[in-house]
């Protein structure tokens, strides 16, 4: 899975006490959103009005830019994350559920990929546990880091991976495979059948050339045959010793008497 796939959210805690190295590193793995209750809430911390480090939550604001996080808005209710009015929570409690409600909101929005929550809040990476969302989980500030330096996503990850659906695109791609090696099979088969009928054909049309040649060398073996007798006959004729002293020089067999002395009317 590429780092598109994943989409990092960032709590407070993740940026109040670490530092600009670790922020560099979890930009790295993929595509980072900051809940806008916690983009709040560093501006309060910056600017005095909430307690934390004033001089990191004013060095990550400088870094927004380079770092390219965006602010999201999302978040969604869940059964798990429902605040009782008669409930008198604290406000960093208040501030955990908002975050994991808009975990929830950005999970529900992007279902084919997976959303990771890089918290160091303990209590807040546990809720995220047991919400059993299919593709969100939650991961402290120290794995999100090692993670960006192995390459190697940490075993909650690569679990929550194979439970995500297969992304339309890549069904889509997978079907034209598909498809396309029918195309090249069906025309593969289109092409041998093509051949196997050319050859054939080409057996056909030569068989048939092959006996005229034959019968046309039996005849010319004939009729040479019949030409040269009769010359030789007619030699024989003509001229008897020229013809004698020939065809002993050939070493073939005498011929017939009754080729060489024919036979002479009886006498009365």
């Amino acid at each position: 899975m590429t780092a598109s796939s994943y989409l990092l959210l960032l709590e407070t805690s993740t940026i109040i006490q670490t530092d600009l190295h670790t922020w560099q590193a979890i930009a790295k793995l993929g595509e980072c959103f900051l809940p806008e209750v916690v983009a709040l809430e560093i501006k309060n911390i910056a600017n005095g009005k909430a307690d934390g480090n004033e001089t990191v939550a004013k060095s990550f604001q400088n870094s927004m830019s380079q770092l390219d996080w965006q602010i999201t808005s999302l978040t969604a209710n869940h059964p798990d994350l429902v605040l009782n009015t008669s409930q008198n929570l604290s406000r960093k409690a208040k501030l955990i559920l908002n975050v994991a409600q808009s975990s929830i909101g950005v999970a529900n929005a992007h279902p084919q990929k997976c959303v990771v929550l890089v918290s160091d809040e303990i209590s807040l990476r546990d809720r995220i546990a047991k919400l059993n969302c299919k593709n969100l989980c939650a991961i402290p500030s120290a794995i999100a880091r090692q993670w960006s330096r192995t390459n190697q996503a940490p075993p909650i990850v690569q679990l929550l991976i194979k439970q995500l659906p297969i992304p339309t695109d890549q069904t889509t791609l997978q079907s034209f495979h598909q498809s396309d090696n029918k195309v090249l099979n069906s025309k593969s088969l289109d092409i041998s059948t093509t051949l196997d009928k050319s050859s054939h054909s080409s057996n056909q049309k030569s068989n048939p050339n092959l006996r005229h040649i034959s019968i046309s060398l039996m005849k010319f073996g004939i009729i040479t045959t019949f030409l040269v007798t009769i010359l030789l006959f007619g030699w024989r004729l003509v001229q008897p010793q020229q013809f004698q002293q020939f065809w002993k020089k050939t070493g073939l067999p005498p011929l017939p008497k009754i080729l060489i002395d024919p036979s002479q009317p009886k006498k009365p």
